[in-house]
């Protein structure tokens, strides 16, 4: 004799609705943290590469006023204020920039030049990214030429 089938004693072939609601609720927190990681990681790197072309303008910007040492017509040795002055008579941060331009690699100037659309702030793709610019001041007498990385 047979005895009928009890719920305690049915076999259980799949995940309860209860079951079911809770895995998929774990795994929407789960990947709400990757999410979170990832872009976080993408900026942190996006601010590190402004922080590198802010650096190699920088450098760009020093190594040309240290070979601005003499006239190219004359000949004649130039001083500091002389050739602060050829850097002030440029009124904007992308006038400064194609002054300096040819003490960065091309790539890196063209990439400024091409994505650069206000003439008192450069641009680059990880600039825009990390939503900051730079900006070359004008030289103050006190100081060497400065690049400022600016939020926007």
């Amino acid at each position: 004799m047979q005895l009928p089938f009890h719920s305690s004693e049915r076999l259980r072939k799949g995940f309860s609705l209860v079951e079911a609601l809770l895995t998929i609720a774990i795994m929407g927190v789960l990947t709400s943290l990757v999410v979170s990681v990832v872009s976080t990681a993408t900026q942190d790197a996006s601010r590190m590469v402004a922080r590198q072309q802010q650096a190699a303008v920088q450098s760009a910007v020093q190594a040309w006023a240290s070979s601005q040492t003499r006239d190219p017509g004359t000949g004649q040795i130039l001083s500091q204020e002389s050739i602060r002055a050829n850097y002030n008579s440029r009124s904007t941060s992308l006038a400064r920039l194609n002054l300096v331009a040819g003490y960065l690699d091309n790539v890196t100037a063209n990439h400024f030049l091409t994505t650069t659309t206000n003439s008192s702030a450069i641009e680059s793709d990880a600039l825009n990214t990390a939503n900051q610019h730079l900006e070359l001041p004008n030289w103050d007498q006190s100081s060497y030429p400065q690049v400022n990385l600016v939020n926007n």
